[in-house]
């Protein structure tokens, strides 16, 4: 008797353990810890061919985020710190809604809103934009994105930001979980459309082509006028990229992004050139620090993240 009084009692332990542990998995938050720095070097007016005015720039600039990750990925929380911790942050929030089998649509606190449709012939539509991708990165985004509701995975696809939905996806476009390439997913080709906001009812409509080498790594991505992305270096640190970006009629990007393979954080050298006033402005922006951590219940405020964290 006393036996089979002990094997019911390892039982009933057994049994709380596993569902005190399913709790914490459903409850789980992964929490974290970003730090990015801006570095405004200045600008140069050209007056003609061979004069020109230097205008010193304000330096460094330094942003932390922290970022509340929610296992059932219902809702996603951001916040802008303040250098005094103790003040109140800036929250963003993003959240979705499942249409139906086949679309998502995200959306922020912001007011704005991305939709998600996953079509025939691995082609995936983001709002008036289309990507043809291959049929395994196909089948992980439509897992991640559709069935997870991960708008993480879906900022990593668009990371390169063509779209007009760029601010939309700029908080979460960050190396929040250092997420690796994966050279087996590819995007193919893609045709993008952007509103003119000169006008009402015109669009700038461009395509994207994109080729990889024989081991998968992205050689280049040619997109007419609008965006062309060339890699022009790589060693045992760094894949490096020369990304040329028209903004508007009216402005470009030139910028070398540094893809660090250890810490898998992004540096960009870079300039942007504003036409009407024949003036460049260089800056150099990186991301310099990631702390992740589990918490197994929800965070009471941002307060109570921040001592988790053990940010000071």
């Amino acid at each position: 008797m006393r036996k089979i009084i002990n094997i019911l009692s390892v039982i009933s332990l057994l049994l709380f353990v596993c569902s005190n542990g399913t709790k914490k998995n459903e409850d789980s938050y992964v929490v974290a810890f970003v730090k990015e720095v801006y570095v405004d070097e200045g600008n140069y007016m050209h007056n003609d061919i061979d004069d020109s005015t230097y205008i010193k720039g304000d330096g460094e600039r330094i942003e932390s985020f922290i970022g509340v990750f929610p296992e059932k990925q219902d809702t996603i929380s951001v916040y802008k710190l303040n250098q005094n911790l103790s003040e109140k942050p800036e929250k963003f929030s993003f959240w979705s809604k499942k249409k139906n089998n086949h679309s998502i649509t995200f959306y922020t606190s912001m007011g704005d809103d991305i939709k998600i449709t996953f079509s025939d012939l691995n082609n995936i539509f983001v709002n008036n934009d289309v990507y043809q991708v291959n049929k395994e990165y196909y089948n992980f985004l439509k897992q991640k994105i559709l069935i997870e509701k991960s708008v993480l995975d879906l900022v990593f696809f668009l990371k390169d930001g063509y779209g007009d939905y760029e601010e939309f996806l700029k908080l979460l476009n960050k190396n929040w979980r250092n997420q690796k390439e994966d050279n087996r997913f590819k995007i193919i080709k893609a045709k993008i459309k952007n509103k003119n906001y000169q006008t009402d009812n015109q669009y700038f409509t461009y395509d994207l082509t994109y080729k990889y080498n024989m081991n998968g790594l992205l050689e280049n991505v040619l997109g007419e006028n609008s965006f062309n992305k060339k890699i022009i270096d790589e060693n045992n640190k760094y894949i490096v990229y020369a990304i040329n970006r028209s903004i508007n009629e009216r402005a470009s990007e030139n910028e070398y992004l540094y893809q660090n393979k250890k810490t898998l954080f992004d540096s960009i050298v870079g300039n942007r050139v504003q036409n009407s006033t024949a003036t460049v402005y260089y800056y150099i922006k990186y991301q310099s620090q990631l702390q992740t951590k589990i918490k197994y219940n929800k965070p009471k405020n941002i307060q109570e993240i921040i001592e988790f964290l053990k940010i000071h």
